[in-house]
């Protein structure tokens, strides 16, 4: 293995005193809305404008994530510092139908590694990556499964290698991806429907904990784990 790029990375788990129950990905959702409301002027919690309100297309350096409960800020780059100086504690928010206020919060900060791998690494994904459009699905759905794999595969290290770009990082060899093992399951996304693959990656890229690639990771989606991690994420 060697190196391509070392980056800050910070993990904010927040405690309002009780797990709140519900769908990972739609507690996601919910938890950037109050946060996004809540920092309203920060450009990074959000993918608009502060100014104009038109839409930031990029990799998202601020993501949300839900774990058994609670809700977590996950920072890269620029924004890992951000989130490590923000007032959290006694913060005041409307998630879903629920109020809740932040009485503690727990922050992880670690310089986190991609690289090239000399043989190919597993990945579990923890939720769906979403990686068709509206055009490229209806395709998908007029091909054999010969065909739906070779796309399945290809939209995979398009993704990734987007989302590696997208944190400025370049892979400076041949990307290899498979979906080792995969399920599909219908995501509401934008009041869309789109297809979510979940399962196995193996890739000869080194990724970290964390790392997410595909449409909506801002909103919890694409989350990846190595497969020898069995952390509180599972």
């Amino acid at each position: 293995m060697y190196s391509l790029a070392t980056i800050p990375y910070t993990e904010v788990e927040l405690d309002w005193g009780c797990e709140l129950p519900g769908d990972k990905v739609v507690r996601s959702r919910q938890l950037r809305g109050a946060l996004a409301n809540a920092f309203r002027a920060d450009d990074l919690f959000h993918q608009h404008d502060p100014v104009t309100g038109k839409s930031l297309y990029r990799y998202p350096r601020v993501q949300y994530r839900w774990w058994n409960g609670h809700g977590v800020m996950v920072g890269w780059h620029q924004a890992a510092p951000r989130l490590l100086n923000l007032p959290w504690l006694d913060l005041a928010l409307r998630i879903g139908n629920d109020e809740v206020t932040i009485a503690d919060a727990v922050l992880t900060s670690q310089a986190v590694t991609f690289g090239v791998s000399d043989s190919l690494m597993s990945y579990r994904l923890l939720t769906p990556a979403l990686l068709f459009n509206p055009r490229n699905y209806q395709q998908y759905q007029r091909m054999n499964k010969q065909q739906q794999m070779a796309e399945r595969e290809r939209l995979l290290i398009a993704a990734l290698l987007i989302a590696m770009r997208g944190l400025e990082v370049t892979f400076s060899e041949r990307l290899y991806a498979v979906f080792a093992q995969f399920y599909t399951q219908t995501i509401e996304y934008k009041q869309e429907r789109f297809l979510g693959i979940g399962g196995v990656v193996r890739t000869n890229a080194v990724l970290p904990n964390g790392f997410a690639f595909g449409h909506g990771v801002s909103h919890g989606f694409g989350e990846l784990i190595t497969m020898e991690n069995r952390d509180k994420r599972a």
